[in-house]
């Protein structure tokens, strides 16, 4: 689920109000089966998956709050509606220890509101206790972060791949300033050229902004920085489930009328041949392609 979408969805969902406390580790004194430390997997939802007992649970992160998705037979939440419990979460490197108290949401996930926007890109370190699910507490560790959902500059100097004002290929003269504009940004090949995109930026934008790539294979075409934008809201391939940018330049493909973006030409065999069941994968993180 992008994180634009995730966000609008969980403020939607979540009326509860964190509390805040500093606690004993959420293991101490407790010894139940239904315990889990298990490596977490993608769940369906964008978020991570393992298995509790003989729960699948799936833990979603937003910049609004964090959900504990149990997990039906069709992948949706079936957490009862009296469901309670606890979540003792720490930030980082940080011992400090916060307990927020999770109940059952509108979408039948078990969760909490709490603003996690000053915690982009730090580890969450969660353990969790989830009671009235069954005979037993579902109890499990789990880790997690809320991904930046800017693009690096790494992948964008890629993108944009030529100073604006000299032509040349970004890199050629050392590391490229860059230019911010709006929410926007642009490089250059060295500070010479900084002044003339500052003089004229809408120009410069225009330029790289609207720019369509070249088709690269059959079918497959280079992402530009007028591509920034989708692919920072897909962030995965839905053929490899790996980073866009991991491989180079995503490549770009006419799905169904729809532009999705892959993180290599080879993906696009497998796009091309079954596009309902990636437009599927894409829609059930809450993506949505933009049009081609």
């Amino acid at each position: 689920m992008n994180f634009r979408n995730l966000t609008a969805f969980i403020a939607a969902t979540l009326f509860v109000s964190p509390q805040f406390a500093t606690a004993q580790d959420v293991h101490s004194g407790h010894d139940h089966a239904a315990h889990s430390h298990a490596t977490a997997a993608t769940g369906p939802h964008g978020g991570t998956l393992q298995a509790v007992g003989d729960h699948r649970i799936e833990t979603v992160i937003a910049e609004k709050g964090i959900m504990f998705m149990i997990l039906g037979k069709n992948d949706q939440p079936i957490a009862p509606p009296d469901a309670t419990g606890t979540l003792k979460l720490r930030v980082g490197d940080s011992e400090k220890e916060y307990t927020y108290q999770l109940k059952t949401l509108k979408n039948l996930a078990v969760g909490v509101g709490v603003d996690l926007s000053k915690v982009v890109d730090q580890t969450l370190h969660m353990n969790v206790e989830i009671t009235n699910v069954g005979s037993q507490p579902l109890i499990f560790h789990t880790m997690g972060k809320l991904a930046s959902s800017k693009l690096s500059d790494e992948l964008l100097i890629s993108l944009q791949a030529t100073c604006p004002v000299s032509g040349q290929p970004l890199g050629s003269m050392g590391k490229p300033p860059k230019i911010t504009i709006g929410d926007k940004s642009l490089f250059v090949c060295c500070a010479g050229c900084t002044k003339k995109v500052e003089a004229s930026p809408d120009q410069y934008l225009t330029k790289y902004y609207t720019a369509e790539g070249e088709q690269v294979r059959e079918g497959v075409f280079k992402s530009t920085l007028a591509d920034a934008a989708a692919i920072a809201a897909q962030k995965t391939c839905p053929v490899m489930d790996e980073p866009l940018g991991g491989m180079g330049v995503p490549g770009k493909v006419n799905v169904n009328g729809k532009a999705v973006y892959i993180c290599c030409p080879g993906c696009a065999k497998k796009l091309v041949a079954d596009p309902e069941k990636y437009l599927a994968a894409l829609k059930a993180k809450g993506i949505t392609p933009p049009a081609f």
